[in-house]
């Protein structure tokens, strides 16, 4: 008895979960959140359930909850664990869920190929589908079983349905080749490889060739002769390509020209004597101002079909255009494409900051060669609340190659907020150096950011590095003519004395620059180091460095004045010399105390020539404001820069008797096709190249163009669902017409009723004569009578025959 009852509650309770669960699918019929809900509660022991179960909808719904689980990377189910029970599904009847066990099939079969091994031949007979989509997946499944056993099988595979009625089909057999190409130790199916490929690129549809180029750059970038019959083709469909290929195509091509086309002769008009120059020495390297350009023809046509290419949203098909006018054209051409203006625009449109730094770093390198292609939307190049760090830094480099005369003072009065404004501390020692740069312009420029500099160290707490940021600043304005800046140097070392709580490397930086300013204005420096003395101990490292540099300095341009009778026992600079010197010699560094040691063993040993060499030599100085935290290496990409590395022209052109670049026959696979209930049937790009009209005797007649040896098609077409069905032109649709009819009004019941005979006329002479005697035996009327009258029987259908 109590066996019963648990029995009886078990099954109770199994019937509870199954009622919720048919409510629940029943309720995702109502809304989409119901159906999540309901998906998300699946456990996995639900999945595997629903996943062995002979009902397609829950094998369908427990597929749409593992590619969920993946889509979201989700951890919380081991996905993976199901892979035998997917497996199983693979011969479904339901397309839709053999769709969904290819996709997760295209992410584990390589993590387990051994099981993967199991749907081979359903995977084999699924490529007999009539669905192309289907056809592709299965494809696509098989090249992604990574077992050296299986090449032959799938090799074997790519080369039967290379010639499939489907362009979806053949493209995806293109990816299969990349697959196998990449696979290791399997070398000698490469040939194999390179003469499938070959058939894809003569094939006629867009997406084909779109998977065919990816393919071919890939795997035979260097083989660019194989482009010669492709040329002419490829750019006349470049606008209906796939928006990765039309980039790929572009580079390809780009090499293709450099290696078979002779470059751009350009001529001067401006003298007149004419002269001529090859323009292979680089962008931007014209000799003459003005000029008329002659090129290839093919190479116009190269130029002229990407030009509509500058509307593309992707922003690497723009980039490779731009790479294609900077590699084979003049700065005119370039500018007269309108692609510096579809490059600003990209970036304006991109939400994507990666593809922004990209771009930015495009248009950088371009400023840099001519600053005139982005001059007119300098204000497109202000840094704005919302840009990154490397944005701003990125966007101010650019501000600082295309400053001049006419922006100048718009740039300084943007460059001024952002130093005052900004949070970040890249941003603004990036803005001073950009600020600095602008003072390149004009000597008075100079002395008003210095001051404005000096303004801002006085006014404000400054970090570390931006401070060191404004002293290198400033010591590189200050030493091209120290005599003029003379008021600034007075400023700083006022800025010195007061600002004991200064950055150790700021102020180690200003002692630097009283140094170097001592050799031409020598007046100043003695009472600057006498004030530095008293509060050595209380310097940093770096500080007391340059002090102990600084007296050295001194007492060197102090020998020179008359170094025969120079006595360091007078000469109140050699007394702070060995105040310095003593001090240092018990200094904690051991940095300090060993220079010491070095300095005062010049000295001692009178080598005052050394020490002049040393000393007062001129010293370099530093182009930009250095940031231990921010290295130019992050703004200086160096792969855009590759990218867009010069390639140089064959100087070795060879010559050939024919035209190499003349169009090859194209294959047109959509001939094939046997069945005009598809969607697909006869498209219209394949209408434009598979049918050819042509005229005979004032008649339009419509011919299939196919190879020179081809034979007419045959107008019989069978549906997939076995009715037979004639294609007809347009003559012969209007031509069946009843031979004869006649009106015959028949009373019966008070109503008359119209019948038509419709009889059609066979090809053959025979064919008449039977239908003819045929009907002549039916009606019983004599042969003769042109106008046959059938009269029905009341209320009876009307017959046609």
């Amino acid at each position: 008895m109590t066996d019963s009852l648990s029995q009886l509650a078990s099954a109770l309770e199994s019937s509870r979960a199954i009622t919720m669960e048919a409510a629940a699918v029943v309720g995702s019929k109502l809304g989409e959140t119901s159906y999540t809900n309901y998906s998300n509660s699946l456990n996995a022991e639900q999945l595997r359930t629903f996943l062995n179960s002979r009902n397609t909808r829950e094998v369908k719904d427990a597929m749409k909850r593992i590619i969920s689980l993946i889509v979201s990377d989700d951890a919380t189910i081991d996905v993976e664990s199901f892979f035998a029970d997917v497996l199983k599904n693979v011969t479904s009847e339901d397309p839709k869920v053999r769709r969904l066990v290819y996709i997760y099939m295209l992410r584990f079969a390589e993590k387990d190929p051994d099981l993967s091994l199991l749907s081979v031949n359903s995977l084999q007979k699924t490529l007999n589908d009539s669905d192309p989509e289907i056809r592709s997946f299965a494809i696509k499944a098989l090249s992604d079983i990574k077992i050296p056993s299986l090449i032959p099988i799938v090799m074997l595979s790519l080369k039967k349905y290379i010639t499939d009625t489907s362009p979806l089909v053949r493209s995806e057999v293109a990816y299969g080749l990349l697959k196998v190409y990449m696979w290791k130790d399997q070398e000698h199916y490469r040939e194999d490889v390179g003469n499938m490929l070959k058939e894809l690129l003569s094939d006629s549809e867009p997406r084909v060739i779109s998977a065919a180029i990816l393919t071919f750059k890939e795997c035979f970038a260097q083989n660019l002769d194989w482009l010669h019959g492709h040329y002419r083709y490829f750019l006349k469909v470049i606008k209906q390509l796939d928006s990765w290929a039309q980039s790929y195509l572009i580079e390809l091509l780009i090499r293709y020209v450099k290696k078979y086309i002779e470059p751009p002769t350009v001529t001067d008009i401006s003298s007149n004597e004419p002269e001529t120059a090859k323009l292979n020495k680089g962008y931007n390297k014209v000799p003459f101002p003005v000029y008329k350009v002659e090129m290839d023809p093919d190479l116009q046509l190269f130029l002229d079909k990407i030009v509509p290419l500058r509307f593309r949203s992707n922003p690497v098909t723009v980039l490779s255009c731009c790479s294609a006018f900077y590699q084979l054209a003049t700065p005119q051409q370039f500018k007269q494409s309108k692609f510096p203006e579809a490059l600003l625009r990209s970036f304006k449109t991109s939400n994507d900051t990666a593809i922004q730094v990209n771009l930015l770093h495009a248009v950088l390198l371009y400023s840099k060669m001519d600053s005139t292609l982005f001059c007119r939307h300098v204000n497109s190049f202000f840094v704005l609340p919302t840009d990154t760090i490397l944005t701003s830094c990125l966007k101010l480099e650019i501000l600082a190659t295309l400053a001049n005369t006419s922006n100048m003072n718009t740039i300084i009065r943007e460059l001024k907020y952002y130093i005052s404004h900004s949070k970040f501390e890249r941003v603004i020692i990036s803005a001073a150096s950009t600020l600095a740069s602008c003072t390149n312009f004009s000597t008075g420029l100079e002395t008003h950011v210095m001051k404005w500099l000096i303004s801002r160290m006085e006014s404000s707490t400054l970090s570390s590095s931006v401070l060191d940021c404004y002293v290198s600043i400033i010591r590189k304005l200050v030493i091209n003519d120290p005599v003029k800046h003379l008021p600034i140097l007075i400023k700083l070392a006022d800025i010195l004395e007061t600002q004991a709580g200064m950055a150790d490397n700021a102020r180690a930086g200003l002692i630097w620059l009283f140094g170097e300013v001592a050799l031409i204005e020598y007046r100043i420096c003695p009472d600057i180091l006498r004030k530095l003395v008293p509060s050595y101990s209380d310097e940093g490292v770096e500080t007391r460095n340059a002090i102990l540099l600084f007296a050295a300095k001194l007492l060197s341009c102090e020998i020179d004045k008359d170094a025969a009778n120079f006595d360091m026992g007078s000469s109140r600079i050699a007394a702070i010399y060995e105040s310095v010197l003593y001090l240092a010699k018990f200094d904690d560094s051991f940095d300090v105390r060993d220079r010491a040691r070095w300095i005062s063993s010049i000295f001692e040993s009178k080598r005052y020539e050394i020490a002049a060499l040393l000393f007062q030599a001129p010293k370099p100085t530093t182009n930009k404001c250095t940031d231990n935290s921010f290295s130019n290496d992050d703004v200086a990409d160096n792969s855009i820069e590759t990218y867009f590395e010069y390639i140089p022209w064959n100087s070795t052109l060879e010559t050939f008797e024919d035209d190499i670049r003349k169009e090859t026959p194209l294959k047109d696979y959509a001939k094939y096709k046997t069945s005009i209930s598809s969607n697909s049937f006869i498209s219209g790009n394949n209408m434009s190249r598979s049918f050819q009209s042509g005229s005979s005797e004032g008649d339009n007649i419509t011919k299939v163009s196919g190879s020179a040896d081809s034979k007419p098609r045959s107008n019989n077409f069978t549906s997939t669902t076995g009715r037979k069905y004639k294609l007809q032109s347009l003559d012969e649709f209007f031509a069946d017409i009843p031979v004869s009819s006649v009106k015959n009004t028949v009373p019966t019941n008070g109503n008359s009723r119209q019948v038509r005979r419709v009889i059609e006329e066979e090809e053959t002479s025979s064919s008449e004569e039977e239908t003819s005697g045929e009907y002549e035996t039916d009606s019983g009327d004599d042969s003769s009578t042109e106008e046959d009258v059938q009269h029905d029987p009341p209320n009876s259908p009307p017959r046609v025959q």
